[in-house]
């Protein structure tokens, strides 16, 4: 079965069920008591399940794509600020603030974190009384052209991707564990609704001959 195949192989279980009913003239349940109505509500929920693991890997892939091309430009900026800081007033409080910058290659979360440390000192730096630190030139713009506001939005942008794709990720880990879990249910009962229309129908009849 391919990835996204159970909801239609169920539906067209159901389908078929319907047309055994309607040829037979009563219900047919299993024997394990699903009757068409249940078996037709486990084909809609894999369906809502396939469709909500689309929907969040789109998801999924699109917060990571705005993680990855705002993590870049954040990490340049972190690499001038702090340099800035040291350079124009070294030996002061905001100096001793900044934090241990990690690698460019360390886990996104790290990254959050450091960024939103960075951008409180650099609030902080911009609200300091002119000429406190003689070489400093308030408010800091990057030689980049970044200024506070820049660097903020582009924080929280951030920031907002790594809670969106953490959201998308645990919506696909609960989709693909019903799906799962409604595979094995679905299979067994499509296994059970065979061998029993073989049991009610005669060979070459069409409903028999019609089993998906």
């Amino acid at each position: 079965m391919r990835k996204f195949d159970l909801a239609a192989k169920a539906h067209a279980y159901a389908d078929h069920w319907n047309n055994a009913e309607t040829a037979r003239g009563q219900a047919i349940v299993l024997p394990n008591g699903t009757t068409h109505d249940g078996f037709t509500d486990k084909a809609t929920d894999a369906q809502a399940a396939q469709a909500t693991l689309i929907t969040r890997t789109n998801d999924m892939e699109s917060a990571m794509q705005t993680r990855d091309n705002t993590l870049g430009p954040l990490q340049s900026s972190t690499t001038l600020f702090t340099a800035y800081v040291r350079a124009a007033a070294p030996g002061s409080v905001f100096t001793a603030m900044l934090p241990k910058i990690p690698p460019a290659t360390a886990a996104a979360v790290k990254w959050g974190k450091v960024l939103g440390d960075l951008n409180e000192i650099w609030t902080r730096l911009d609200a300091t009384a002119p000429g406190e630190y003689p070489a400093l030139t308030l408010p800091v713009t990057l030689s980049s052209g970044t200024t506070r506001a820049l660097f903020g939005s582009a924080v929280a942008t951030f920031a907002t991707a790594l809670t969106d794709l953490q959201s998308a990720v645990n919506d696909i880990k609960a989709a693909q564990g019903t799906l799962r879990n409604l595979g094995t249910s679905i299979n067994t009962d499509i296994s059970a609704y065979r061998k029993l229309i073989r049991s009610l129908f005669p060979a070459g009849h069409p409903i028999r001959a019609s089993l998906p």
